[in-house]
């Protein structure tokens, strides 16, 4: 009786080990797929995760990483399946991100309207979420409910401002509103976040021509919309003048005049000034008259947020590395600055990350 016991304990023991052991090793082959999938091999993640999946079944975690790979391959069919399956689980800490997925998957087969009420679904169902809020904006956009589109991703950013794409939506969203002043910082906002993009080169071209530094002579690619909507109706950037009343506490006309001045006093000067300069000299009269505008009690994110930010970073030793850095994706001279001056380069990402207590 002794010896059967104890044959008993070792089965017992060696099956608990076989599973912890089998535990791991799903893990780790869906931590390869992973890895495949951020290296863009998107296919090659996904039979990874399958044979997670026939090693266990009940792992949502490989049906969630799935999802996400069949929407990369743009296989929107299969990501809204993979993705529906992760929301029927009612996984807290997977449900955010699978609305999210299938939402885009609803979104990219045309059905805009119901991606946008699986959100409403979602926030309903996990609370104030970042990505929900940023979804629902981004298909607002699509839409063309630019009124939406800026509640919604007012609300992602504040309850995430370390995201890039949230500003960036954010600036678009302004500019069609005719907010041009508060697009410009928004854009510089994404730029320090997300400087050397392709989507930061056009995001600064854009920028530019709201600064009417450059003439926008054809429309910018933007993001989160098919290049063959992106401004082709645009009722602020093809104008020679922009909007200039008073709007939400700010005389828009004073930073007109502030621009347009420097831009005129630039171009009397005896010597060609290169753009990079001309951008430089311009932000920092916009800054000026910002901060002057500032004074008082105004409210808004804009006025407790945005401008004390960047107001900061005038007054600093760091603008002219700032101006370098957020343009790196554009102009070539910044980016042979920045491969010439790295130990600049480090003490500026170093003081933005960590403020003056550093």
């Amino acid at each position: 009786m002794k010896k059967v016991a104890q044959l008993i304990t070792f089965f017992i023991i060696i099956s608990v080990y076989s599973l912890h052991s089998q535990n791991i090793s799903v893990q780790d082959i869906i931590q390869e797929g992973v890895e495949l999938h951020d290296s863009g091999e998107y296919k090659e993640a996904i039979d990874k995760y399958n044979k997670a999946l026939e090693m266990d079944s009940t792992s949502i975690s490989a049906v969630y990483e799935m999802s996400l790979s069949y929407l990369a391959l743009k296989d929107f069919e299969n990501a809204s399946l993979y993705s529906t399956q992760v929301i029927n689980s009612d996984d807290e800490t997977l449900l955010p991100g699978a609305y999210a997925v299938k939402s885009e998957a609803l979104a990219e087969m045309d059905s805009v309207d119901k991606a946008i009420e699986l959100l409403y679904e979602g926030l309903e169902k996990n609370g104030e979420d970042y990505l929900l809020n940023f979804n629902l904006a981004i298909n607002f956009f699509k839409k063309g409910d630019i009124d939406k589109t800026l509640e919604f991703v007012k609300k992602a950013i504040d309850l995430d401002k370390s995201h890039s794409g949230a500003f960036l939506l954010n600036a678009y969203a302004l500019n069609e509103k005719g907010l041009w002043v508060q697009s410009i910082l928004s854009f510089q906002m994404f730029l320090l976040l997300e400087p050397d993009s392709k989507r930061s080169k056009n995001a600064f071209e854009e920028m530019l021509q709201t600064m009417r530094i450059e003439k926008a002579d054809k429309p910018v690619e933007r993001s989160f919309i098919q290049q063959q909507m992106s401004r082709k109706e645009s009722t602020v950037q093809n104008v020679d003048i922009p909007p200039l009343s008073i709007e939400n506490g700010l005389n828009r006309n004073f930073v007109y005049n502030a621009i347009t001045t420097t831009l005129d006093s630039l171009e009397n000067l005896s010597e060609e000034v290169d753009e990079f300069t001309v951008f430089k000299t311009v932000n920092m009269e916009i800054m000026k008259v910002l901060e002057r505008e500032s004074k008082g009690l105004k409210e808004g994110t804009f006025w407790t947020f945005y401008i004390p930010f960047f107001s900061h970073i005038a007054h600093s030793n760091y603008y002219d590395t700032f101006c370098r850095y957020i343009s790196v994706s554009y102009f070539p001279e910044s980016l042979e600055w920045w491969e010439q001056n790295p130990e600049s380069a480090i003490n500026f990402v170093i003081w933005f990350e960590k403020g003056d207590n550093i």
